[in-house]
């Protein structure tokens, strides 16, 4: 009896028209130009419009990807919604709205919210549950983030936010389907950096309706920068070395093996680090960070999309979606393609 299989059988995403150029961000930050264009290697990023929601986004890539696999919202049987969790609302269900919008009457939907790592994580869950489920056939995994919104560019503190964008990716998953087959995935966290990045209001230590909240309160902050770069020095590279290795070895195989790692977007520095760090090439990859910024948990799979457009990927080939996020984790999901 062979084993069963889930594959990711399509991939759609949407990314806004508004843009946001390291000029605009230079005059608003009141940095030199080169420190966007040069040091972290961002020329510029989509921003969604003012009436434009991550749910909004998120339709717009289900569509796509369910007019890719060729079959009719109601055959869905999952919905998960993966993103870092800056809803259209603060207590609200972004999957029930694309449950509803789409008219995937029989799909059950729920949200994962893992930051930058919310998409693989996303997909890891769906496949399991495909696999547990014989009444089940279909996944939706939709990742959008309206990240732009978080950001304060007066407070230099929180440079490495600044290339945060906005857009939405989301695939089908299928089970049975042979090719593009979902493999293993592996995560880690260390939570001793929690605090460093937070937006601080509207949860319950800073409600809304309670005393005055300071405006700075309402964006993203990043607590003492300096020791946040001396601690991820010690264990970003190591953790994210970890987490492709280990879900390579579950998989099968080594990163000899690899012809594909696609990651999170991060500086020009550190992108080029974690390839260095694995021996692989700069073709193995794809930066999208220079013409759409940081999409949050969209990056992976958007990244993935692009390389797909670009025919790079062939049958056979081992793709690695790795990413890095908040709290902080580490996490690598396998596919072979």
């Amino acid at each position: 009896m062979s084993k069963q299989t889930v594959g990711i059988t399509s991939i759609g995403y949407y990314i806004p028209p508004g843009i946001l150029t390291s000029k605009e961000m230079s005059k608003l930050s009141q940095l030199p130009e080169f420190i966007f264009t040069d040091k972290i290697g961002i020329k510029h990023k989509p921003v969604a419009g003012k009436d434009e929601h991550p749910s909004d986004m998120g339709i717009k890539a289900a569509l796509a990807s369910i007019d890719q696999a060729k079959i009719t919202a109601c055959e869905i049987d999952l919905i998960a919604y993966c993103a870092a969790g800056d809803y259209d609302y603060r207590f609200w269900s972004p999957a029930a709205k694309i449950q509803d919008a789409l008219g995937a009457e029989n799909a059950f939907a729920f949200e994962v919210k893992n930051f930058c790592n919310s998409g693989n994580l996303g997909i890891h869950i769906c496949r399991n549950m495909l696999l547990a489920d014989n009444d089940l056939s279909y996944a939706l995994v939709v990742c959008s983030d309206k990240l732009s919104m978080l950001l304060d560019y007066s407070d230099v503190n929180n440079l490495s936010t600044f290339i945060m964008g906005d857009g939405a990716a989301a695939v089908i998953l299928k089970k049975g389907e042979l090719s593009n087959e979902i493999l293993s995935y592996h995560g880690i966290t260390n939570g001793k950096l929690v605090d460093c990045l937070k937006v601080s209001s509207a949860g319950t230590k800073f409600p809304v309706g309670g005393k005055p909240i300071k405006d700075e309160l309402n964006y993203l902050k990043v607590e003492d920068p300096q020791e946040l770069e001396r601690i991820l020095q010690d264990v970003y590279l190591e953790n994210y070395g970890k987490v492709i290795h280990r879900s390579l070895e579950k998989s099968g195989y080594s990163i000899k093996d690899v012809d594909f790692l696609l990651t999170n977007q991060v500086k020009k520095s550190l992108s080029k680090a974690i390839l260095e760090s694995l021996n692989l090439k700069d073709e193995q990859t794809l930066i999208s960070l220079p013409e759409y910024g940081h999409l949050g948990a969209v990056d992976t799979i958007f990244g993935l999309a692009k390389t797909l457009e670009a025919n790079k990927i062939k049958p056979g080939n081992i793709v690695v979606l790795a990413s890095s996020a908040a709290g902080f984790s580490w996490a690598a999901l396998t596919v072979r393609y």
